[in-house]
Formats: C-alpha cells, structure tokens, sequence
C-alpha cells in the first residue's frame, strides 16, 4: 500500500504502559509474598521473562510512524544501482520471476545473478533476460560470501538485495531510492509478504511474521533500529564497506550487519510499504528449518562481541530495541516451562503459590489479560491469541535450539530453506519429540488429576491441583492443535514445481483464438482444442502476445494439460510478469505501476 500513515494512539500507549505497571506489580507480589516451592520458582522465572516481554514489546511498537524520504536534491545526479538476486539450489521455476521482476525494475540499473550452485541454465536465463551472471570458486560464508564476492565486482553506490524466490514490484526501487538523498542512511529495508497464502505459516490472509513486519519494525524504525531481514532490502556500498562487508561471523549475517552499520553512525530505515513477495515455508520442516537458523543466529551475535548490550556506538534505545528481537526466541521455551510447571503441580500436589488460590488465579488472569489487550491495540489487532499461542507451541524445537546455542559455543552451517518442490511424495510432516512429549505429559497429568478426584487413583488434591488441571486443560488444546497443523494434509511435502496461479489468458492456437488457464510459469489447461502432441500458443499477456512452445501431457474434462518447453526464457519471463503481477497488487504494493518496459512487443522464437 502507498505511504501507509501509521501511529500510536494516546489510548493504546496509556493501555501499555498501565500493562506493564500491573504485571510488574504482579511479578513483585508474586516474588516477595508467593514463593514456597520450586514449583513456584520456576512459575516466577517464567512470569518474570513473559513481563519482559511485554515490556520490550511495549517499548517496540510505542511509536509506528512513518520516516518520510528526503528526496532527490535538485540537480544531484542518480545514484547508481545494481540489484543482486542471490541463488544457491531454488529450480527455475522460483528463480525466472525474480530474475524478470528484477530486469524490468525501473530507473535504469544492472541486474546480477549470484549463483552459488554454478549451474549452466542459470546462467544462461540470465544472459537471455539481460541480467549479469557471477558464480564463484568456493560457496564460503554461504550466502554473506556471495554478497561479499559481488560486492567487489560490482560499480555501483547501492545495491538491492534479493532472495532468489522474493519478486519485486515494479515500484519497487522507485519507493525506496529517494531515501538515500540522506548521506547517512546505509539501508531501507521493506516488508516480507508472501504470494502462497496456503503457506504453513499462513491464518488466512496473515502469516507469521506479519505482526513483525507490519508493528514491530515500524516501531523499531522510530528507534532508529529496523534491521536488514536479508530480501527486499536496498542497501549503500559505502555504508557496507565501511564496516568490512556483509557480516560472515553469524548465520543470520543480516541482522549483525545492521548492528554493525548502527554502531558505525549510520541509518537504518523501515519502508512499510509491501514492494516484493516470496514464498514462505509451505511444511513445518522448512519453518522450523528458517526458524532455528534465525534463533541460532542470534544467540551467535548475544555470545560475540557485537551483542548489541556491549557493542560499542549504539544507543540505548537501539541496544534495547536489537536485544528485545534475540530474546524473543525463548517464547518456546516458556512455553514448555509452563506446561512443566503445571504437570509438577498436578502431580505432586504442591501449591506453586503461598497464596489463596482464588486470589492467585484473578491475579495472574487479570495481568495476562490487560497485557494481551494491550498487544492487540498497539498493533491495530494485528497480534492475535491463538495464533499466537499456538506457534509458541511451535516454536518449542525453536526455542530449546537457542538456548543450547546459547549455552553451548560451536560453529554452525548457514542452512537454506527449501523453495517450491520440497518433495516427490505427499508426507505429513514430523511432529518433533519435544511437542510429543510435552503433549503427553498435560494429557496424562491431566488424566491423573480427573482419577483422583473420582476417587479411582490415590494422590493429593485439592483447589491448586484443580487449578493447575485447569491449565492443563488449555495447555493440552494448544499442543494438540499444534500438532494437528504439523500433521495436516494440506502442510504435506509440496510436489510442485511452481507457484500455483488461476490467471485466464487468450490465446490463439492456429487461426483460432482459445481460452488458456495458466497455472504456473510451466504452463497450465488448454480449454477446448483439437488435440495434437505439440502446441505453438500465441498468449495475449499484459505485455503484449508471447509466443510460446508446448507439449501436451493429457487431456482431462476437455482440456488439454500443457507443460512448456525449456528455455524461452524471454517469453516466460513477461508470462511471469503478467502472473505475479496480481499477486504483487493485492496489497497495492504495485501502486498501480505494470512493468510495461516490453508492452506490445511480441516475444518470438523460432519454435
């Protein structure tokens, strides 16, 4: 969306912080008058780190509005700009629209496909769509190293950082350039959407990280700390030069770049507006595997020198707001403590208050419940309890990796997430040994609770045991939905070999005009045609007809299933702009803007 205006009401910060107040009250009621048992200890540890929390929350999204651009000033001269689309292993069909999205960007710029696999159809997609190619002799630093080596090749003043399955908008450089008319900003970065909505980490039209992208890094822009998410980023050379380069000492080189950049002196700037989309991890594998990379990333930055608590040249709103983003990785953690917690009290009966427990219960409810309505209105809804609650469970596996990498010193591979085809066969996913675990200990806790109290198993009872099955109760729902999600049909291994789309295109077979559905940059249905093993399809696209070869590979309901021939590069690529263009829009990211750099043209190949 254009120029989203954005702020914090009055009201909603006065909720803030008169949540804070009572759950730090809560936390010290609890700490000098409610501690008997270890039970109760580990209860107090837990609510103590969840009031941190929300006080770091609090302090994240106080303030949502927009940093307006200086614009050019008169009579500079352009800046020069070169847009660098990282690749390791992704197929062509995640790699073509990004490598087409990019090439038709505008003002002018060069495009350059780092490829990391050294793969020969890579580069030449690249040569027929107009992009540079550079691969390199070894794959070191993985992903920060392909940057770095680029970084020495290129002549430009900024470059714009692509993931090989992120397709940019055709505003995209549009929007974010006018930002570096101030000497000092070293990054603008933009949010992170997604064009597969059926994606694992999709509730309908959000996703996971949208409360991050569309509260959290607006408000961390105010504290002049929005950090660089890897893609969909314009970056200054000079800026990343100055302080050696895309940082290689940790996974998540992104993120340690941007301290790296803040304690030097230079900005950092959050664009809320969506300018590209990728594809998000479609099965709880590749979440998990994005997630712990992220999480061990930052507990490798907390270990190291540059953790932003001691590194040296950052502010005290900036150190608070980069370490509220590492800690927030033990949510899982907390998670499984509390179930912990609650079997213990289940089991053995000892009260993890010294407190009545009807007292115990209202407070700790009315504390939760004013921070939670306070997350809700400082992010105009956009957090939301059960999701939310249910990807903490999730994220267990996640959070027990960081504090072992916390904990523990070690190296650690840059490990990608799988694009696109994940797998040949349809599988549910794996639910991790964690989850089952825990889920069998608030069921069985549970159970133990309900028998003794029909009088069929020995063992306590009594008003906190009751409360605790209560909990349990809870607990229990939000696991067993987290695994369902894990195990669900729709979150199974994805065969396919592209982005999935519905776009209804004209085309013309011979001397007769049909009716194609496109669904992939792969191809897609002929409606209606004679029947014939090869098909020369003349496609009316947004950029004029395109003239395309392919085979058919069955009928079905009078359709004739149609996979395109390898290469024609040029012709699949304004097929992938007319695609994707949709797609981009539904957030009017496109601001209206088509490519249009080809329209009218026609594409052709000698078949």
């Amino acid at each position: 969306m254009r120029g989203r205006v954005v702020s914090t009401s009055r009201r909603a910060q006065v909720l803030g912080i008169l949540a804070v107040v009572v759950n730090l009250a809560y936390v010290l009621w609890r700490l000098t008058t409610t501690v008997p048992s270890p039970a109760g200890v580990g209860l107090l540890v837990l609510e103590a780190y969840g009031t941190l929390g929300l006080a770091l929350f609090v302090f994240s999204v106080w303030d949502r509005r927009p940093v307006r651009p200086m614009g050019p000033a008169a009579g500079a001269p352009p800046l020069r700009v070169a847009v660098l689309v990282c690749t390791f292993d992704e197929e062509e069909n995640v790699l073509l629209p990004t490598v087409a999205g990019a090439v038709a960007l505008t003002p002018v710029h060069e495009t350059w496909v780092l490829d990391d696999g050294d793969r020969p159809w890579v580069r030449e997609m690249a040569a027929a769509l107009g992009a540079r190619y550079v691969t390199r002799p070894n794959r070191h630093h993985a992903k920060a190293g392909n940057l770095n080596h680029a970084l020495a090749l290129v002549n430009a003043e900024l470059v714009a950082v692509l993931d090989a399955d992120h397709v940019p908008s055709a505003g995209f450089l549009e929007r974010t350039l006018p930002y570096f008319a101030d000497p000092t900003v070293a990054l603008v970065q933009t949010p992170q959407d997604f064009t597969n909505r059926t994606s694992f980490e999709h509730v309908g039209d959000e996703h996971d990280e949208t409360l991050f992208y569309r509260a959290i890094q607006p408000g961390k822009n105010r504290w002049r700390a929005a950090f660089w998410c890897g893609t969909s980023a314009v970056l200054r050379v000079d800026a990343l030069r100055s302080v050696g380069g895309v940082a290689t000492s940790s996974v998540t080189e992104d993120y340690l770049t941007t301290i790296r950049l803040c304690g030097a002196g230079w900005r950092t700037v959050y664009h809320d507006e969506v300018l590209c989309r990728g594809l998000a991890p479609g099965t709880y594998r590749e979440y998990l595997v994005q997630r712990r990379r992220w999480a061990a990333g930052a507990m490798q930055v907390l270990r190291s020198r540059d953790n932003p608590l001691v590194a040296p040249g950052l502010s005290p709103t900036q150190r608070v707001a980069f370490t509220a983003s590492a800690l927030g990785w033990f949510d899982g953690v907390r998670t499984l403590g509390l179930v912990a917690v609650a079997v213990m009290v289940a089991i053995t009966g000892s009260p993890p208050v010294d407190a009545d427990p009807m007292v115990f219960a209202v407070a700790a409810c009315t504390a939760i419940a004013l921070g939670q309505a306070a997350m809700a209105t400082l992010t105009d809804g956009r957090f939301r309890i059960l999701p939310a609650v249910v990807f903490d469970a999730l994220r267990i596996p996640v959070g027990l990796a960081a504090l072992r990498r916390l904990v523990l010193p070690g190296d650690l591979a840059f490990a990608v997430t799988r694009k696109g085809r994940t797998g040949v066969e349809r599988s549910a996913g794996r639910v991790p040994r964690s989850l089952v675990v825990a889920t069998a200990a608030a069921v069985s806790a549970w159970m133990v609770v309900l028998l003794r109290n029909l009088g069929l198993l020995p063992g306590p009872t009594g008003p906190h045991v009751t409360l605790a099955a209560v909990v349990l109760l809870v607990q229990a729902g939000v696991l067993l939905t987290a695994i369902e999600r894990i195990r669900h049909p729709s979150f199974a291994n994805d065969r396919r070999r592209a982005q999935r789309f519905d776009r209804g295109l004209p085309v013309r077979v011979g001397n007769s005009w049909l009716h194609f559905v496109c669904t992939s940059t792969t191809g897609g249905r002929l409606v209606h045609p004679i029947p014939r093993d090869l098909y020369e399809l003349h496609l009316l696209t947004d950029e004029g007809v395109v003239r395309i070869v392919g085979r058919s590979t069955g009928t079905a309901g009078g359709s004739v299933s149609i996979d395109f021939e390898s290469g024609q590069w040029p012709q699949r690529a304004a097929l992938a702009r007319t695609l994707y263009r949709t797609a981009l829009r539904a957030d009017e990211g496109d601001g209206g803007h088509g490519y249009g750099s080809e329209r009218g043209r026609v594409l052709e190949t000698p078949a």
